[in-house]
């Protein structure tokens, strides 16, 4: 009995130590009709430096050539999940998480692409950070046209100068494509589904007071805007306000006064 108990509480040890020291990255692609420029995505997905990964595609019921054109893809890092129906791409993303395999989750929107060293520099942040979440700068194309940097210079001066959630309060710097994140944390808030827009404006308003928040100051994603882009649409932007304009977010009165919704 003494010799079963042991090899109950070594089996368990063991575990507890994979997981602590599971340093795999799961990169979250959530999609809906983009066999066009899916592809892009996930080869900038796969070609990184940092090469313990996965890649979770999250197919949100596409009706195009989507399956077809990643089955063409040969690796095994590649995991893909398919919904029957169309749920939105917070669900996906959610079911990313829930699925992961990684200690560490990213997102990749199936029309934007990362830099090969993306996941390398921000991992190594983390590391000599000891934070919880990182964040990088991003460049913004419209029409392949080169728009701008997110954060730019002016606010990167701004969120140092007051702090992250001062600044976050005169508006969002944080895209969801720039974020990697432990897995224990984001499982803990999750994206709230309902939210056309802002996903990313919400979830860490949720919980940056809560976590220890690191930068990688360098432009590590390349984000494209397409004609069909939610990013671009007005309505949701107006019902993603509507929403975030209902939850105080844990804020005090100033905060709430400086909160643009």
């Amino acid at each position: 009995m003494k010799k079963l108990i042991l090899l109950i509480l070594f089996l368990f040890s063991s575990y507890l130590f994979l997981i602590e020291n599971n340093q795999t990255i799961s990169i979250i692609i959530p999609t809906f009709n983009r066999e066009n420029l899916i592809i892009r995505s996930i080869e900038s997905a796969l070609n990184q430096t940092y090469t313990n990964i996965e890649v979770m595609i999250i197919d949100d019921g596409s009706i195009d050539d989507t399956k077809n054109r990643i089955k063409l893809i040969q690796d095994d890092r590649i995991r893909y999940i398919k919904f029957r129906k169309h749920k939105g791409g917070n669900y996906a993303r959610n079911m990313g998480i829930i699925k992961a395999k990684g200690r560490y989750i990213s997102f990749l929107d199936s029309d934007d692409v990362f830099y090969s060293y993306k996941l390398e520099k921000q991992m190594n942040n983390m590391i000599s950070k000891k934070s919880d979440l990182d964040f990088c700068k991003i460049e913004v194309y419209r029409a392949r046209k080169f728009k701008g940097f997110i954060p730019n210079q002016d606010i990167e001066q701004k969120f140092k100068k007051v702090g992250l959630l001062e600044e976050l309060c005169n508006g969002n710097f944080i895209s969801t494509q720039s974020i990697l994140i432990k897995k224990k944390i984001i499982k803990q808030f999750m994206f709230n589904v309902k939210m056309p827009r802002l996903q990313d404006f919400d979830l860490l308003l949720r919980m940056i007071k809560y976590i220890k928040v690191s930068y990688t100051n360098e432009s590590l994603v390349k984000v494209y805007t397409q004609k069909d882009s939610i990013s671009i649409k007005r309505k949701s932007l107006i019902k993603a306000i509507g929403l975030m304009s209902s939850n105080n977010y844990n804020l005090n009165n100033a905060q709430k006064q400086k909160l643009l919704l």
